[in-house]
């Protein structure tokens, strides 16, 4: 059935992205200005995350339940918008962390409701081609709105006598982005005449994403709702260990970023132009490095590369301890804060995509979405069922152009296992 509309309402996501990328590393400093400890920096970093959590599987079931994409779609937009505005007007800390919550809260209505409507607007086979379009949409729109910061916080104190009028200002230029972004998706957004259900989507999200420090994703296909969560499959042992682990890894992640620019500030004597600088570098070397991650996973097995990505990311937080305590000089400390963060960058990508590839091979065939919504996953990946151990009898999954297949596993084709590269063929959209 051809369900193209037509429409290109899916790049209403660019306003909104610059404006995440102008906001995320504004929101902590900005609140360091307004008076903060780094506690309550702390707090406000987390405000988004706490909101946005429950806020997925509310408007996620309400989406369903009425059968509507085009309403949540608006709601987040806009709702981003306003609670950008509402920071941009906040005078006290108490304010400040209602604002954020807000954002969390409108926020998260676009995601569950946008990913599903890119489905229902287009062809099946079309999928992974628009999920690549919507991931490279928010990737440049991410990095071009860390470029407007930078840009902005150079000139606007000039222009407005201080940097927290700056600071304030570039709030009200994210909020008037996020507005556009509803405008356009008013405009270009038709509601589909075919539905999806998403509990019957097998789609490898498999492309790059862009580190945050708030959880408020562009895009999420499936959620665990808690109030029927046992009737679902049950993960395997191995895999709840995994997801536990990595639940803790990306805590970590998460509570190093909440203080990350008033650190740079502080121990660094860095303007918040130069903050904006280095969170650039990350998520360039990201962008840059993701089509040959693959290859890297490939040769050198998913277990080992995510482990030693980890620990590589683990060495690189500290690092940046050590070099503030050092007597360097301003434009050193500069230049090793980037390139430390650089490949802080780098180490995203690799524990992204080999985090990916090791769900995928642990996750039972009828589990697949309890466990996708966990990882992201690379383009063009196939699973070669050579690869696998001996021992194993049931269907082996492949990936190919981001939609799960399956095929019986031969005996006979396991003749060697070690001699092929633990995930066979990375070529991207290898037709077979």
């Amino acid at each position: 059935m051809d369900r193209t509309d037509g429409s290109h309402w899916f790049y209403s996501y660019l306003p909104q992205g610059v404006a995440g990328g102008a906001t995320s590393a504004l929101i902590p400093l900005f609140a360091y200005a307004l008076g903060g400890t780094l506690f309550t920096v702390g707090i406000i970093a987390a405000a988004t995350s706490l909101a946005s959590v429950p806020a997925f599987i509310l408007w996620g079931s309400l989406s369903d339940r009425f059968a509507r994409r085009k309403v949540f779609l608006l709601i987040g937009f806009l709702g981003s918008g306003i609670a950008l505005l509402a920071m941009a007007v906040s005078g006290t800390m108490s304010q400040f962390y209602l604002s954020n919550l807000l954002a969390g809260f409108l926020g998260a209505a676009s995601g569950p409701a946008g990913t599903v409507l890119l489905m229902e607007t287009s062809k099946q086979s079309e999928w992974p081609a628009r999920l690549a379009l919507v991931s490279r949409i928010a990737a440049i729109g991410w990095v071009a709105g860390l470029t407007l910061g930078v840009a902005w916080l150079v000139i606007g104190p000039g222009l407005l006598a201080a940097e927290v009028s700056s600071m304030r200002a570039l709030f009200v230029i994210g909020a008037a982005l996020g507005l556009l972004s509803g405008l356009l998706a008013q405009v270009w957004t038709r509601e589909p005449a075919v539905r999806v259900d998403r509990r019957e989507v097998h789609v490898a999200d498999v492309h790059a994403r862009i580190e945050r420090g708030r959880y408020l994703p562009i895009r999420i296909l499936h959620f665990f709702n808690p109030l029927d969560w046992r009737k679902k499959v049950r993960l395997p042992r191995t895999l709840r260990i995994y997801l536990v682990c990595v639940f803790l890894l990306f805590g970590g992640f998460t509570a190093f970023y909440g203080f990350f620019p008033i650190f740079l500030k502080q121990s660094y004597g860095l303007g918040s132009p130069e903050i904006f600088a280095v969170y650039i570098a990350s998520q360039a070397t990201s962008i840059a490095v993701y089509p040959r991650v693959g290859r890297w996973v490939s040769s050198r097995g998913d277990r080992s590369t995510q482990l030693y990505a980890s620990l590589g990311r683990s060495m690189l937080f500290p690092s940046f301890l050590l070099v503030g305590m050092a007597a360097l000089p301003y434009g050193a400390r500069l230049g090793i804060a980037i390139a430390i963060h650089a490949g802080v960058g780098l180490c995203w990508a690799l524990i992204n995509v080999a985090g990916s590839i090791l769900v995928s091979r642990l996750a039972p065939e009828n589990g697949r979405a309890e466990a996708f919504r966990h990882v992201q996953r690379r383009p063009g990946l196939r699973i070669d069922p050579r690869a696998a151990p001996r021992r194993i009898r049931r269907p082996v999954p492949r990936v190919r152009d981001g939609i799960w297949h399956e095929r019986r596993l031969d005996p006979r084709r396991l003749r060697d296992p070690c001699r092929n590269a633990p995930f066979g063929d990375w070529s991207s959209r290898r037709k077979t």
